[in-house]
């Protein structure tokens, strides 16, 4: 990378403040610093007159003179270069008198960093660069006073006309013929905070008969904007009378420009200065990503800003996400780009390159790419890559590679991203790979740690913990487990007759068989939150959190015969030939009555018992014992549930609804409800719903539900797929009785601009039943959108013919215990073509689910029955996920 180089004259007449500035400015990344050193006040005037220099840092204190009397007698002489005050003082009012006096800015020297020192540097000669601009822009305009190159115009209070002058109508962008307007026609040229600023003006010299002058931002008649500067002033007549009101005006487009310009260097250093400072006070990647996703948004004004890191294969992950409300969120979505499967796209994105979308509608984007920005809503975007210096340290090698895209997305509109705006968004990516590179160093140490601290709480022998983390373990389970009175058991481990062994057969072979016992034990106690540690010379502990006396008995018999398995032979045994081992078991609930030694001592009395009734066996301490398992298990789902919902770890699958006959035209598909749990595993509906139920969760997922649905439904791709089917959603009893979840679903349906006729709710008869009024008045008010109904399970009551006239639904799906026996029970025939006939009878279609042979399937086809369910059609498969 080019370094620019920067000429720096300092005035300091303390050699070691010197010294520390040269460090600093040799460390600068960006610029390359030649620095020049006068230790005098009058050699610092003097060179400072020959003007060699970029940047000037003046010490305050310069001997008998001060920094800022220098600063007056060079502000003075027009000295055109920036001044920096370098002080050692805390004092604001001479930080105020020396920005008051011109100087470019001030440093404490006790504040000075590289990175603060090089961009008070950048930001000087950037503002005097446009200062100088400024200065340019206004000699000009002065020039052009001076030859009367100004617009002129003069309102007649009487005719209310407008006369300009060709300056003034070339200024606003009138026909050159057009040199008499109306007041109102004049109005129109001004945005709206303007014409309130030139009314009042107007008034104000017409009724204070006063001078007036403002700035005022027009727009012209092909839509630019331009700014004018405008002097205003009473004209009467010889009788004193009021005439009407005659002004200059003065194109200031360019100042303007440069001022607003200024402005967003300003924020842009700002915003930037902020992020600076947040990486390099910060090891925490999660809080540094986050500033900067939120901060781009917001000094972009764009719609989405994400942070997308790649994954192994030709796709990547969104890490972190920025989005304006009313737009879909990425966060978590794994993205594969069509824009990826070009093998050199990531060599150019090493070499620095930026892919630039002002509009993803122009032919030159390939159609895969432009589906993909639409899929996101997306108009224009700009994606910038993040390098890091990858290093192997098992091969002790280095390279840069890509770790990722710092993407900004305008949804509402195509944009063309600026100039200023790449260049922020450069420099935001390259501190992103520092940050993530320091970060890796960070977690690298933190391994090391854990793995020097991990040597710490190991027994070098045989590999499990050793006695004095097995205490500490032990302390920290008990008083997890007591917020909760949840119950541990521990089982010691002793190995029998072992002093005979080591006798018959050496301590070599004694460490070698304590080795063997300690391995089988650890692969013998399998759940992770279990641990076995070495408890003293040939014995061992078991803890064993949230484990039942009766699980724990038999996991120390477990460990018991896969010792006496290994056939570790022991001669000098009064046991048996092999190595065996005695058990000593107990459990406590953990509360405030009872404590860890308690446990223990309860299991050593237990495990001399073992020895004493002949060894080579497990007691049990005899204790009462509260097995709340099941309830644990309960407790553990119902966490997991509002885990999953708050996470969006539930999925939605789908299983055709089967027409059966050619006079069935429409087509159906149940929406079915899975949630991954904390380890991935999928957990179906007939796991959790009766608990979601109980613990009050069915209103929330039903709502998770109909939003998620309806969404994915409402995508441009989606819609066109799946145009010609309904979803049949299955309802809770709590949600229709929820008075305001019919008003949640009509919300629904006007955000998504999905046609409620593509929706059929499923309500089982056994809710519908236990609330009859509410249910109907469900249905009907649904039904008024376009939505259907089915009325699922039907036949389980015994008074359902009875209560199906109250209940205008569509469909009935008859209960699968009829459908599964209707080839071995005639009586669930008979049931199954009552309800076929009723249904025909009432013009409703019926279904029939748990078809799960063809057999089955032929039957109910002959049957006349309209639709088929079950896995032998087709088992339910994965529709949409959110995660």
């Amino acid at each position: 990378m080019n370094q620019e180089i920067i000429r720096v004259l300092l005035i300091e007449d303390d050699e070691d403040d010197y010294l520390l500035l040269d460090d600093l400015l040799s460390e600068l990344e960006r610029l390359k610093v030649l620095l020049d050193w006068e230790n005098t006040y009058r050699g610092g005037l003097a060179a400072i007159k020959k003007s060699q220099h970029d940047v000037y840092l003046v010490d305050y204190r310069l001997g008998e003179k001060d920094g800022l009397e220098l600063l007056q007698t060079e502000i003075v002489k027009n000295c055109q270069i920036p001044i920096i005050l370098l002080t050692a003082q805390n004092d604001e009012e001479l930080d105020i008198a020396a920005l008051s006096l011109g100087a470019a800015d001030y440093l404490h020297k006790s504040e000075i960093k590289s990175y603060i020192l090089e961009r008070v540097i950048l930001y000087a000669i950037e503002r005097n660069q446009n200062f100088k601009a400024l200065k340019e822009s206004q000699a000009k305009l002065q020039e052009a006073e001076k030859i009367a190159h100004l617009g002129n115009w003069e309102y007649d209070i009487n005719t209310e006309k407008i006369t300009l002058s060709d300056e003034a109508s070339r200024i606003f962008g009138f026909n050159g013929n057009k040199s008499e307007i109306t007041y109102s026609e004049l109005l129109k040229r001004f945005v709206s905070e303007s014409q309130e600023l030139l009314k009042e003006n107007l008034a104000l010299v017409l009724e204070k008969k006063a001078y007036a002058e403002s700035e005022y931002k027009i727009i012209r008649p092909d839509g630019k904007f331009r700014y004018i500067y405008t002097k205003s002033t009473l004209v009467v007549n010889n009788n004193s009378e009021t005439k009407g009101i005659f002004g200059t005006m003065l194109d200031i487009t360019e100042r303007k420009e440069a001022e607003l310009e200024l402005q967003k260097i300003r924020q842009k250093e700002h915003l930037l200065g902020i992020i600076i400072d947040r990486i390099n006070q910060s090891l925490n990647l999660e809080e540094i990503l986050e500033t900067i996703v939120h901060s781009v948004r917001d000094f972009l004004e764009c719609d989405r800003v994400i942070i997308y890191r790649f994954l192994s294969d030709s796709s990547g992950i969104v890490e972190k996400e920025s989005v304006r409300e009313g737009y879909p969120t990425l966060l978590g979505r794994v993205i594969g780009d069509p824009f990826f499967s070009d093998e050199n796209i990531l060599e150019r994105y090493k070499k620095g390159y930026i892919n630039i979308v002002n509009d993803v509608d122009i032919r030159e984007i390939k159609e895969s790419y432009q589906n993909l920005f639409r899929l996101f809503q997306v108009k224009a975007n700009i994606a910038l890559p993040i390098l890091i210096n990858q290093q192997e340290i098992e091969t002790q090698t280095s390279g840069i590679v890509v770790w990722g895209l710092l993407i900004a997305h305008h949804c509402r509109e195509k944009r063309e991203w600026e100039k200023s705006e790449t260049d922020l968004l450069k420099r935001l990516a390259n501190k992103i790979g520092i940050a993530i590179q320091k970060a890796q160093l960070y977690d690298r140490l933190k391994q090391l740690n854990q793995e020097l601290e991990k040597i710490a709480y190991i027994d070098v022998l045989t590999g499990v913990y050793n006695r004095r983390h097995f205490e500490e373990k032990l302390l920290e389970e008990w008083r997890r487990l007591e917020r909760d009175r949840a119950s541990m058991s521990i089982i010691m481990v002793d190995v029998d007759c072992f002093k005979f062994y080591n006798d018959t057969y050496g301590h070599q072979q004694g460490d070698k068989c304590l080795q063997q016992v300690a391995q089988t034990i650890r692969a013998t106690v399998k759940r992770p939150g279990d641990f076995v540690a070495r408890y003293g010379g040939e014995e061992f502990a078991v803890v064993l959190p949230n484990t039942p006396i009766k699980g724990a008995f038999q996991v120390a018999e477990n460990i018991r015969t896969e010792i006496e398995a290994l056939k570790i032979p022991h001669q000098a045994s009064a046991v048996s030939k092999w190595v065996t081992s005695s058990l000593g078991l107990a459990n406590i609930n953990c509360d405030s009555q009872s404590n860890p030694e308690l446990l223990i001592q309860a299991a050593d009395m237990a495990l001399y018992n073992a020895k004493i009734s002949g060894r080579n066996r497990v007691e049990i301490y005899n204790t009462s014992m509260q097995n709340l398992e099941e309830q644990k298990q309960e407790i553990n789902l119902v966490r997991q549930l509002k885990d999953a919902l708050g996470e969006n770890r539930f999925c939605l699958y789908g299983q055709t609804i089967l027409p059966l006959h050619e006079g069935v035209k429409t087509k159906l598909c149940e929406i079915l409800l899975r949630f991954w749990d904390g380890s991935g595993k999928v957990i179906s509906p007939t796991t959790f719903l009766s608990v979601a139920e109980r613990y009050h969760l069915m209103l929330r997922i039903d709502r998770w539900v109909i939003k998620t649905l309806l969404s994915y439904l409402s995508l441009p791709q989606i819609t066109k797929l799946y145009q010609d089917l309904i979803f049949t959603v299955n309802l809770s009893g709590v949600s229709i009785n929820d008075s305001s979840f019919s008003e949640f679903i009509e919300h629904q349906f006007a955000i998504s601009q999905v046609s409620p006729k593509q929706i059929c709710f499923e309500i089982t008869e056994t809710v519908a039943i236990a609330n009859l009024e509410n249910a109907a008045k469900f249905i009907r008010s649904l039904k008024k959108l376009g939505c259907s109904f089915v009325l699922d399970d039907f036949g389980t009551g015994m008074s359902s013919f009875y209560y199906l006239k109250n209940l205008p639904v569509d469909y009935l799906k008859i209960d699968g215990m009829f459908i599964r026996n209707i080839e071995q029970d005639s009586l669930s025939q008979g049931i199954v073509e009552s309800i076929y006939n009723i249904g025909k009878t009432m013009d409703l279609k019926v279904i029939a689910e748990y078809i799960e042979t063809e057999s089955i399937l032929n039957k109910i086809t002959d049957l006349g029955i309209d639709y088929g369910q079950g896995f032998h059609i087709e088992k339910p498969s994965q529709l949409i996920t959110m995660v």
